[in-house]
């Protein structure tokens, strides 16, 4: 499912991550030199990627490695709560649906590797209900901890153990909630301290989505509106799984719908609402399709079977055409929201060709892959739009950087009064650069020799 889009575009937090990553492992520092968003266990994983080489194909193949061990790992945790059948039904349809293009599934997200240890993190859990040892409870927790770290929103396995311990156990579940809270409290503490200065860390993995990113805060009107603009794509990659997961919801393990429950609200609480958000979904909701399947083939409800048989290919014939289309056409049909993904190519040829290893460039206003696929370094910590956007003092710091002359080729994604719309960094531009290329519509800039 994921082989026929191995060619299609480098996402910009594909990209950017990356970059991190590497400028990481050449001795700048997290959350000072390079600022991501995001806590440290995924730059780890991207660490460790990349490790193995550059191209976006290693990334790709290790978004396809992580798929394929989340489909193993789910089927393993629904032999264990829903049975023999229904775990090889939830494993065919978390390989199929559940690798939807339109969920983005086929990059390398946070989502999907924070899914990976949240899935382990519950199979574990399973293994403690069963015999009760405390090592086992401590490991879950721990696990479920190591998935808010690579993303925060992936404390869905987290939260569903300590609300099915409550829930089960009432009185007696005291300790055991204790246990699983400070083992998941180890590798957040431990990464708050790893960090050059906790204050740093906190505003990013935390403060920086509470100030103004996040369901809680800003226009409501406008996160209303993201979460109706993605539910049509969603539509296309969740709706199978979610028909059958309504008809396996009665009687379904009450730990895969709390599960369910709270991976909505790690969904939720994102607020941007980007269509990989809807990768944390599949796992929970594969598991109780699985339930689904198995309650129409024990119900003998082959009337459902049939209209549900409609919706599957449905979703067939959305996807399909996708798999024989080229690059750009891939990337216009799954973000069409994000053009330059179109024509980021022609820019990081551009870049190579005409800076040196080792020169600091400029992408305005974002194109965080461009960074990574060029090997050029930012010429400002911030690498994403919305970072420019809404972190006081960035955006005077860009300018001071542009006006110094510091970038070496500027490219000018997005126009500069898309975001700057006082015009100060486009009078910048004009003044202290001069165009030297335009490249499928992005134009590029070098700085004027002082005179």
């Amino acid at each position: 499912m994921r082989l026929p889009f191995v060619g299609a575009p480098l996402t910009t937090d594909e990209g950017g991550y990356a970059e991190a990553a590497r400028l990481w492992a050449r001795g700048d520092t997290l959350y000072r030199d390079v600022w991501v968003d995001r806590p440290q266990g995924l730059e780890l994983v991207f660490r460790a990627v990349i490790a193995f080489g550059s191209s976006p194909d290693v990334i790709r193949g290790a978004a396809a490695l992580v798929g394929a061990l989340c489909v193993v790992a789910t089927m393993v945790l629904a032999l264990r709560l829903v049975g023999r059948r229904a775990a090889f039904a939830a494993a065919l349809l978390m390989a199929t649906a559940g690798a939807s293009p339109f969920l983005e599934s086929f990059t390398l997200a946070g989502e999907l590797v924070a899914s990976l240890f949240a899935i382990v993190a519950l199979l574990v859990f399973t293994s403690y209900l069963r015999s009760r040892t405390l090592d086992r409870l401590v490991v879950a927790g721990a696990l479920g901890g190591c998935a808010a770290m690579v993303k925060q929103s992936a404390f869905d396995a987290l939260l569903a153990m300590i609300v099915y311990l409550v829930w089960t156990e009432r009185r007696r579940a005291l300790w055991p909630v204790v246990a699983v809270v400070c083992a998941a409290a180890a590798p957040v503490v431990a990464g708050a301290f790893a960090a050059v200065s906790l204050h740093r860390w906190w505003f990013a993995v935390v403060g920086y989505r509470g100030s103004g990113d996040s369901l809680v805060t800003g226009s409501f009107v406008h996160r209303l509106d993201l979460l109706t603009g993605s539910l049509p794509a969603a539509a296309k990659g969740l709706g199978l799984l979610v028909l059958l997961g309504a008809v396996g919801w009665r009687g379904s393990p009450l730990l895969v719908r709390l599960w369910l429950g709270a991976a909505i609200l790690g969904v939720l609480g994102g607020g941007n609402f980007h269509l990989h958000y809807y990768i944390q979904l599949v796992p929970p909701l594969s598991i109780l399709a699985g339930a689904g399947v198995e309650g129409l083939i024990a119900r003998h409800a082959w009337r459902t079977a049939l209209v549900l048989a409609g919706v599957a290919v449905a979703t067939l014939a959305f996807t399909a055409p996708l798999w024989f289309d080229g690059a750009m056409a891939q990337a216009k049909a799954i973000w069409p929201d994000d053009p330059h993904l179109q024509h980021d190519a022609a820019v990081v040829r551009y870049l190579d060709a005409n800076t040196r290893p080792g020169q600091k460039v400029l992408v305005l206003w974002a194109a965080a892959d461009v960074y990574y696929l060029a090997d050029r370094a930012p010429v400002i910590p911030y690498m994403w739009r919305r970072n420019i956007e809404a972190i006081p003092g960035v955006l005077g710091r860009l300018r001071a950087d542009l006006a110094g002359r510091r970038p070496a080729l500027v490219a000018a994604v997005q126009p500069p009064g898309s975001l700057d719309r006082d015009g100060r960094t486009g009078a910048i531009l004009a003044s202290l650069y001069r165009r030297v290329a335009v490249l499928d519509g992005v134009p590029i800039y070098r700085p004027r020799q002082p005179s």
